[in-house]
C-alpha cells in the first residue's frame, strides 16, 4: 500500500519530465535573508503562529484514500478538491501524509521554502525504474555536495534547452528523423496513432541526444521495449516483482541492458569524434560529469539516463496524441487548421519557420494549448524537508508532501468561463483569430512553484513539427469511424494522462510535393 499511496504524488508538468524538473526546482528559491533568527524558526514557535491544514478522513482509515487513487487516478484528488471549501487540507494515503493544495493558495506556492523534488523522485520511480544504490543516493541528497547536485544540472539545463542557437539545432535535427518517419508510411496503410507517435517523436529525440541511428534509438526493438516500459511505470511499480508482469520486467531489462552495453566511450567514439574535448563538451557528456562531480557513481550512468529518457519523452508524445484525437473527432476543426497551414506554406515557399507559427497558425496553437488545458489534470507534488509555512498561515510539517492537483484550475469557470467541459481551442483566441497570450498564461501544466520547465520550448517545437508534417502529407481516418476521443487512462503516474486505448487510423496520402517542405526555426524569438 505504500508504493501505492507514493503513486499518488505525481511531480511532472508538460512538456518535458522527471529529470528536467528534478534539476530545475532550486532556480528561483527566494534569496537568503541576512537575519537568521527569521530563516530559522523553532518548531514549536511555528506551530504556534501556524495553524496545520484540517484533516480530510476516508471512509475506510488508513488505506482509502489509497483505494480512492487507485481507481480514479489523479481524478480522485480533484474530486477531494470539489468535495471541500478548505484552500487546503491534508489526507493520510497509509504512512504517507499530503497536504492537497486548491487552485487559490497556488500563487503562493513559489515562496514556501524548504521543498524538494529530489527525494520525491526517488520514492516514486525508485522500483519501476529500477534504479540502483549509487543514483539513490544522489537522489536523497544526504549530504552538501549532492544537495548542490540540482542548481548546478539546472544550469547546464537552461544552457542546453533555452538558448535559441541550440534550438534550432535540435529542431532541424529532430524534423529530419520526423521527416524520414512520415515518408516511410504508405499511401493506404493504418497506423496506431499513439505508437507511432511515440516510436517517432521519442525516437527522433533519443537520435539526437544518443548517437543517431547508431545509438540505441536506432534500433527498433530498443524504442518498442522503451514503451512497454515507460508506459507501465504504475504496473512496475509493485512491491514485489511476481506481482508484475514477466513481459514488463523483460522490457525494463532489456532497456537497461541496451544502455549499459552501448558506453559513454562507445557514444563518444561513434558520434562525437572521440576526441576528449568532444567528449566533454557533448550534453551527455555534461550530464556525466556533474553526476560524478557531485557524488554520484560511474556505475549508476545508465539509471541517470533513463531519468533522463522518462523525463524528456512521455509527456510531449501524450500532448501530440491528443492534438490528433481531437482533429479527429473534429473534421470542421481539422479543415480549418490544415487550411491555415496550407497557406502558410504557400506564403513561405516551402520553408516554415515554425517559431512563427503562433502567428501564421493561430489555430493549431490554440488547439495545442486547449489540448494541455483538456488533459493537464495530472498533480504536481514536493517533498517537505523543513517545517515551513504556506501563504503566512499554514504550517507545513517535516517529512510530509505538499501536492497541487492541476484538475480544479483547468475546470474552474470562473478561470474558463461555462464552455469549460468542452475541448473548444477557441477559447485561446483573439476576436481577431490572433493568439490570446492572457489566456495562454492561465495554464498550469509548466509547474507552479516558481519555475518553468527549461525544455518547454523544445517540446513544443518537437509538436509542432510533428503535427505539420502529418497533416501536409495526409488525410487521416478513425478505422473504428468513431468521432470521440478516447478515455484517459487512469494508470498514469505523472504528467499527462494517455489514452485509455490506441486507435487505428488509416493514412491517405495528399500531395507529395509536401515532402521537399523544410521546416526551421530561424527567428530570434522564443515562439510559444
Amino acid at each position: 500500500m505504500l508504493n501505492e499511496a507514493l503513486l499518488a504524488i505525481g511531480p511532472l508538468p508538460i512538456a518535458v519530465g522527471i529529470l528536467l524538473l528534478l534539476v530545475t526546482l532550486y532556480k528561483h528559491r527566494n534569496p537568503a535573508t541576512n537575519n537568521a533568527a527569521v530563516e530559522k524558526v523553532a518548531a514549536d514557535t511555528v506551530t504556534e503562529i501556524l495553524q496545520l491544514p484540517q484533516w480530510i478522513s476516508s471512509r475506510i482509515p488508513y488505506i482509502g484514500h489509497v483505494l480512492g487513487y487507485v481507481q480514479d487516478g489523479h481524478g480522485y484528488f480533484a474530486a477531494l478538491c470539489s468535495a471541500t471549501s478548505l484552500p487546503i487540507f491534508t489526507i493520510r494515503m497509509a504512512a504517507v501524509k499530503l497536504s492537497v493544495v486548491k487552485p487559490e493558495l497556488t500563487r503562493d506556492l513559489p515562496k514556501v521554502r524548504h521543498l524538494s523534488l529530489a527525494p520525491l523522485v526517488l520514492q516514486l520511480f525508485k522500483r519501476s525504474l529500477g534504479l540502483g544504490k549509487f543514483s539513490c543516493s544522489l537522489l536523497r541528497e544526504e549530504d552538501e555536495m549532492s544537495k548542490k547536485f540540482a542548481p548546478e544540472i539546472s544550469r547546464l539545463f537552461r544552457e542546453e534547452f533555452i538558448p535559441n542557437k541550440n534550438l534550432r539545432k535540435y529542431v532541424e535535427e529532430i524534423d529530419g528523423y520526423v521527416q524520414h518517419e512520415v515518408m516511410a508510411i504508405g499511401d493506404g496503410q493504418k497506423i496506431f496513432i499513439e505508437e507511432w507517435i511515440f516510436s517517432t517523436l521519442v525516437g527522433a529525440l533519443g537520435k539526437s541526444l544518443w548517437g543517431g541511428d547508431n545509438g540505441p534509438f536506432g534500433d527498433p526493438e530498443f524504442v518498442t521495449h522503451l514503451r512497454t516500459f515507460l508506459m507501465n511505470m504504475k504496473k512496475l511499480n509493485a512491491p514485489f516483482d511476481f506481482m508484475i508482469d514477466d513481459k514488463l520486467l523483460a522490457s525494463r531489462r532489456f532497456v537497461r541492458e541496451r544502455l549499459e552495453e552501448f558506453s559513454f566511450e562507445e557514444y563518444a567514439e561513434k558520434c562525437i569524434g572521440g576526441s576528449a574535448d568532444a567528449v566533454e563538451e557533448s550534453f551527455l557528456g555534461r550530464v556525466r560529469a556533474l553526476c560524478l562531480t557531485h557524488g554520484a557513481a560511474a556505475e549508476g550512468w545508465t539509471d541517470y539516463q533513463i531519468l533522463l529518457i522518462a523525463g524528456l519523452g512521455p509527456n510531449v508524445m501524450a500532448a501530440s496524441t491528443w492534438m490528433f484525437h481531437h482533429l479527429l473527432a473534429e473534421p470542421e476543426l481539422m479543415v480549418e487548421v490544415r487550411k491555415e497551414l496550407d497557406e502558410f506554406v504557400r506564403q513561405s515557399d516551402g520553408e516554415i519557420d515554425v517559431a512563427n507559427m503562433s502567428e501564421a497558425c493561430p489555430l493549431i496553437l490554440a488547439t495545442w494549448f486547449e489540448v494541455l488545458r483538456s488533459h493537464g489534470g495530472f498533480s504536481l507534488g514536493r517533498y517537505v524537508h523543513e517545517d515551513t509555512m504556506l501563504a503566512g498561515k499554514y504550517l507545513l510539517k517535516k517529512g510530509s508532501y505538499v501536492l497541487v492537483p492541476l484538475r480544479p484550475h483547468h475546470s474552474d469557470r470562473q478561470i474558463w468561463g461555462p464552455t469549460v467541459d468542452e475541448f473548444l481551442p477557441g477559447r485561446f483566441l483573439k476576436e481577431d483569430r490572433s493568439l490570446d497570450e492572457l489566456q495562454r498564461r492561465k495554464l498550469r501544466v509548466y509547474g507552479v512553484f516558481g519555475t518553468l520547465c527549461p525544455g518547454r520550448y523544445l517540446a513544443v517545437h518537437m509538436a509542432m513539427a510533428l503535427t505539420v508534417r502529418l497533416l501536409l502529407a495526409f488525410d487521416m481516418t478513425r478505422v473504428d469511424g468513431s468521432r470521440t476521443p478516447p478515455h484517459e487512462s487512469k494508470d498514469t503516474v505523472a504528467g499527462l494522462a494517455t489514452p485509455a486505448v490506441d486507435v487505428e487510423v488509416e493514412m491517405r496520402r495528399r500531395d507529395s510535393a509536401c515532402d521537399g517542405v523544410k521546416i526551421r526555426f530561424k527567428s530570434g524569438r522564443q515562439a510559444f
